[in-house]
C-alpha cells in the first residue's frame, strides 16, 4: 500500500523544469576598465605610456610640469630648517629655567616666559613641517601612476597640453585588465533563467577553451537593427593570452 506514495516525488521531478546546456555566440570584452585623469591642473611634461603597453601597479603613466610644486616644497623645507635651531635653543633655555626654578633661583614669571618662547618656537616649526607635508602632497599630485597591473587601452594626452580635472570632458588614459575577460552573448526569452547565474561555462576563442562562470544576466531586453534581440548573459573567464575586445567567441554553458 505504501508503493504508490513513491510515485509523487518521481512525478514532480519529471514535471519540474530542467536547465539544458546552452551554446551561444558572443563577443569578448574586458572585465575591468579604469579611466584616469590627473588630480591637479597643469601642463603635461611627459606621457610615459602608449596604447597596448602593459603596466604594473605604481608605474608612471603621465607627469605634469612640477616646477611650481617643487619650488614650493624647497621653500617649505628651507623654512623648516631655518626654524629648527631657534626651537632647539628655546628647548635648552626652558630646561635651564626649569632647573633654576626647582632650585628657587628663578621666579615663576621667568619660567613662564621661557615656556612661552618654547611654545612659540615649537608652533612655528610644526607649522613649517605641515607646510612641507602639504607641498610634498601637491608635488605627488603632478604624477599619474597606474592603480593596478593592466594594459593601456587609450591615451588622450600629449606633451604641452594644459589639463584641468575640474573641467575635463574625457579621461586622459584608460586601462583595462586583460587577464580577466568577459564574454557577452544573447539569450532568447525562452532561455532566460536566473538559475544560470553561477553555472560553469566554457569560452571558445580560435579553437582554445577557457573555463569561466556565468556572472550576470540582463534584465532588460535589447534589440538589434532587425528589431530582434534578447537578454545579455555575461561570462567571466581568465586568460594568459592577449585577447582584444569585440572578438567573436562561442560560449558553452554547462547543464
Amino acid at each position: 500500500m505504501a508503493k504508490p506514495k513513491l510515485l509523487l516525488p518521481i512525478l514532480l521531478l519529471l514535471l519540474s523544469p530542467t536547465l539544458q546546456a546552452l551554446e551561444l555566440n558572443g563577443f569578448t570584452g574586458f572585465g575591468n576598465r579604469v579611466t584616469l585623469n590627473v588630480a591637479t591642473s597643469g601642463v603635461i611634461d611627459r606621457v610615459a605610456v602608449r596604447p597596448g603597453q602593459r603596466v604594473s601597479r605604481g608605474d608612471l603613466l603621465l607627469q605634469l610640469d612640477d616646477r611650481p610644486q617643487q619650488a614650493r616644497l624647497d621653500r617649505a623645507r628651507a623654512l623648516a630648517e631655518r626654524l629648527k635651531p631657534p626651537l632647539q635653543t628655546a628647548e635648552l633655555e626652558f630646561e635651564r629655567a626649569q632647573e633654576l626654578y626647582d632650585r628657587d633661583s628663578l621666579s615663576t614669571v621667568a619660567l613662564q616666559n621661557a615656556e612661552g618662547k618654547l611654545a612659540e618656537a615649537r608652533g612655528a616649526y610644526e607649522a613649517a613641517l605641515a607646510e612641507q607635508k602639504l607641498a610634498e602632497y601637491e608635488l605627488e599630485r603632478t604624477r599619474l601612476t597606474a592603480p593596478l597591473t593592466a594594459r593601456v587601452l587609450e591615451v588622450n594626452a600629449r606633451k604641452g597640453q594644459y589639463v584641468n580635472p575640474q573641467v575635463a570632458l574625457s579621461p586622459l588614459l584608460t586601462l583595462v585588465e586583460t587577464r580577466r575577460m568577459q564574454a557577452t552573448a544573447t539569450l532568447g526569452s525562452e532561455q532566460w533563467s536566473e538559475d544560470l547565474v553561477g553555472r560553469k561555462a566554457q569560452v571558445i576563442y580560435r579553437g582554445q577553451r577557457y573555463p569561466g562562470q556565468v556572472e550576470g544576466l540582463g534584465l532588460q531586453r535589447s534589440r538589434n537593427g532587425s528589431g530582434l534581440g534578447g537578454y545579455e548573459i555575461h561570462v567571466g573567464f581568465d586568460t594568459d593570452r592577449l585577447i582584444p575586445a569585440g572578438m567573436p567567441v562561442t560560449v558553452e554553458i554547462a547543464e
